[in-house]
């Protein structure tokens, strides 16, 4: 399959992330990753809920994209602080090879846009060649099947993966949470991984991790969070794009929190996160404080001077910023600005591939 990947954006199927999902013009370099953890996103009070096919068929149907990979996590780590209905459906769904084929092959519907994504179950249930037995239930169906490998499970899936995977298929090396430059546990699989072109290879690493709202200080950059995998996946692992989870916290999915007002901010000129605080544990602190200090930023300075158009009227996350500071809409919400800081993001990278900047 001839494609023209570059960067895979990673969404959690969630309120927030559907809105971004359904707003955003992905165009022919970004083929979303869809990382299904529930049912569905919210319980329908009062009426008939409507069934998974019809939910995520849906969604999948009005993203602009050429294509959405399809994935329910196997690499889930079950915790009795998870939400409820994410563990439910870990326990009902994922954990069973079966049955997460069963609900892949209801998304059969979309099976021209959509590529299913497997991993292997070995260090989950224990059960051998899960990967060969899920392609043979799929690859009747779709014309593509994404393999997702855990950089610490490589060396068990690559011999199985490496012997199937075809020219339509995509294969996904998931680094979890550790640097994207080439460390001691990489080096080891890397010339495999290098030297395999078969078909599309995509390195998969979470930027933003263990940062907390109230470590952020206004103007300051976010150290703690390393986007270095955008300048380093062609050079160090010779892959054919990238992926990440949009500018936000790959969190635990757990329940709960406190109001907590905090911004991460992106700034494409130097590649790097701006972190911004509230004074006190107020929703207000969103308009009072963080909007006004984002605007009148470093960050923004460079951006408008820079002669590139990443704060055009495209970047809805900059729009939004820009309607809470006119007081058109309300910035009283933890959820908006997560929003913002996925559409910014997005934005700022698709105009980084609109001008030959990633390649």
């Amino acid at each position: 399959m001839a494609t023209n990947l570059i960067y895979m954006p990673t969404f959690r199927v969630r309120q927030q992330e559907n809105i971004v999902l359904r707003s955003f013009e992905f165009g022919e370099h970004m083929f979303p990753l869809l990382e299904i953890v529930k049912e569905f996103d919210r319980k329908r009070e009062g009426e008939k809920q409507p069934l998974f096919d019809e939910i995520h068929l849906g969604l999948i149907n009005d993203i602009k994209a050429q294509r959405v990979l399809v994935d329910m996590p196997v690499y889930l780590k079950e915790r009795a602080s998870m939400k409820s209905e994410v563990l439910d459906f870990s326990r009902k769904v994922i954990s069973n090879r079966e049955k997460r084929t069963e609900y892949l092959l209801q998304l059969a519907n979309l099976k021209t846009k959509i590529t299913p994504v497997i991993s292997s179950y070995l260090n989950r249930t224990g059960e051998l060649n899960t990967i060969s037995l899920q392609v043979k239930e799929l690859r009747p169906v779709f014309n593509s099947i994404a393999f997702r490998i855990l950089f610490n499970h490589f060396n068990e899936d690559w011999a199985e993966i490496s012997q199937i995977a075809t020219v339509n298929d995509f294969i996904i090396l998931d680094l979890d949470v550790i640097a994207p430059y080439p460390s001691p546990s990489l080096r080891q699989i890397i010339n495999l991984w290098r030297n395999f072109n078969i078909c599309p290879k995509i390195v998969l690493r979470s930027a933003i991790n263990d940062i907390q709202n109230v470590n952020l200080s206004n103007h300051n950059i976010v150290f703690d969070a390393d986007n270095g995998l955008l300048e380093t996946y062609k050079s160090s692992f010779l892959a054919n794009a990238f992926g990440d989870y949009c500018g936000i916290k790959k969190d635990d999915l757990t329940s709960g929190g406190t109001i907590s007002p905090g911004f991460i901010f992106y700034d494409p000129i130097n590649n790097q996160f701006i972190g911004y605080k509230g004074e006190v544990k107020s929703l207000s602190e969103f308009e009072d404080t963080i909007v006004p200090a984002v605007i009148a930023s470093q960050a923004v300075i460079d951006m408008k001077s820079s002669g590139l158009p990443y704060l055009s009227g495209d970047n809805k996350g900059w729009e939004i910023l820009n309607e809470i500071s006119q007081s058109i809409q309300s910035g009283k919400s933890q959820a908006k600005f997560k929003r913002i800081s996925m559409e910014h993001y997005l934005h700022c990278l698709k105009t980084k591939i609109d001008t030959s900047q990633l390649i």
